[in-house]
């Protein structure tokens, strides 16, 4: 099996089925990256990749890796793909979503990718990249893409979260500390715990476990 190879390494490896990717995702499981980047799209995209990478992005975070997540907004109404994102978004992962997501990708940290062999051709096959030189071009996308659908400071959504509070509100119902938090985030401690303590008035939470279950029960995340 492959194993993820250093930046000095350069090479091309085909996937020819969910198979091949699903193995290639387990590799990451027991080697792995410190940061994730998911492209995840309506099609193609087979349902065992979904729940493999949701088990994945757990166990990264866990880990201490730092998971990003991109996502077509149209798989929040298709229940199935709606239970992937949840799941994720409990594992700790950052998540957002934009109108239109064209190709998956999976990138880890700078120096492998996988991403789809024809993202026209709507089936499964894929390529395995390896090497900063072929991996660079698919981070700098992910890393625009993600920089662009990034909510405004303040700019409340239907549910009253800002994107700030909400990316938050994930993270402590999955259970990190302050600190942790704070890492994923980047914001200071004292920012966090300022947000965390709004958000738990604002719902009548007295503690940090009230505020997790209340904001599960609305829906918030």
């Amino acid at each position: 099996m492959l194993v993820r190879s250093d930046a000095a390494r350069t090479g091309l490896q085909p996937l020819t089925d969910s198979g091949a990717v699903l193995a290639q995702l387990e590799v990451l499981r027991l080697r792995p990256p410190r940061e994730l980047r998911l492209a995840l799209p309506r099609r193609p995209y087979d349902r065992r990749v979904r729940e493999r990478a949701a088990l994945l992005s757990a166990d990264l975070v866990r880990r201490g890796a730092r998971v990003r997540v991109l996502h077509g907004e149209d798989l929040t109404r298709d229940p199935a793909h709606a239970e992937d994102l949840r799941r994720l978004a409990a594992s700790g992962a950052q998540m957002r979503g934009l109108p239109h997501l064209p190709v998956w990708m999976a990138v880890a940290d700078r120096d492998l990718a996988i991403v789809p062999s024809d993202p026209g051709a709507g089936d499964s096959s894929a390529t395995l990249l390896r090497g900063r030189l072929l991996v660079t071009a698919h981070q700098t996308l992910f890393d625009q893409v993600w920089a662009g659908c990034a909510p405004p400071d303040g700019d409340a959504g239907a549910n009253g979260l800002d994107g700030r509070e909400r990316e938050a509100l994930v993270l402590l119902a999955a259970g990190l500390t302050d600190e942790g938090i704070s890492r994923r985030t980047g914001l200071s401690v004292r920012t966090v715990r300022r947000t965390i303590a709004g958000m738990m008035s604002r719902m009548g939470a007295r503690s940090r476990f009230q505020a997790g279950a209340e904001a599960a029960r609305r829906q918030w995340i």
